[in-house]
């Protein structure tokens, strides 16, 4: 291997590593407020020192991880007020998302996300929380789709990548995760009537609702 390859596998090693981590943190295995001791996760992710304190450092900056000087990483607490205005933010864009996408969406995409929206309701019956995350992303990926504002896009999946969906739903009962699900109906419902005002409100609600998806 040449240096060209070694120095392509590096950033790739590391996103990956990342994106490990990231996945955890969002599921919960690590949990808020976890010490992450830098020996221990060289032998959970299989990972050299260098690597580990690079991921960490990138979790950092997106606000998942903090340092603290002398005595190490932590994963975020994940401070309520600070998950409320997360979310109310989302709302918003999420509302200006459905003014772009509502004419857009055709019987495919439609099909595509009821799909996904079953995918959901299944999993939250019978599937893990990694097979409910999966399908909920790829629900609001496919409404997404779309939406000729990639920057919106990005914005928006930044948003939710900043609080885990474990820290969401912790206080969830079955009741709020089936309402939900009922969104995820009520939103291709609306879309394939172009109800734009009803379904920028379904939107609001289902970022907004207590352990929305």
């Amino acid at each position: 291997m040449d240096g060209s390859e070694t120095g392509k596998a590096a950033p790739t090693r590391n996103r990956d590593l990342v994106r490990l981590l990231e996945t955890d943190i969002h599921l919960g295995r690590l949990g808020p407020g976890a010490w992450l001791r830098q020996i221990d996760l060289e032998a959970a992710y299989n990972a050299t020192r260098l690597d580990i304190r690079q991921a960490l450092d990138r979790l950092v900056e997106k606000r998942l991880v903090r340092h603290i000087a002398r005595r190490g990483y932590q994963v975020e607490d994940f401070d309520p007020a600070r998950v409320a205005q997360v979310m109310e933010v989302r709302a918003v864009l999420e509302v200006a998302a459905a003014a772009l996408v509502i004419d857009r969406l055709d019987d495919t995409a439609l099909a595509t996300m009821q799909q996904h929206a079953e995918a959901f309701a299944t999993a939250l019956e019978s599937g893990t929380v990694e097979d409910q995350e999966a399908a909920n992303i790829a629900f609001h990926t496919a409404m997404l789709a779309p939406c000729p504002n990639r920057e919106l896009v990005d914005l928006l999946f930044d948003l939710r990548a900043r609080v885990p969906a474990a820290v969401i739903r912790r206080r969830n009962t079955m009741d709020l995760l089936r309402r939900g699900a009922d969104h995820h109906f009520a939103i291709i419902r609306l879309i394939r009537t172009r109800d734009l005002p009803a379904l920028q409100q379904v939107m609001r609600d289902h970022n907004l609702s207590p352990g929305a998806p």
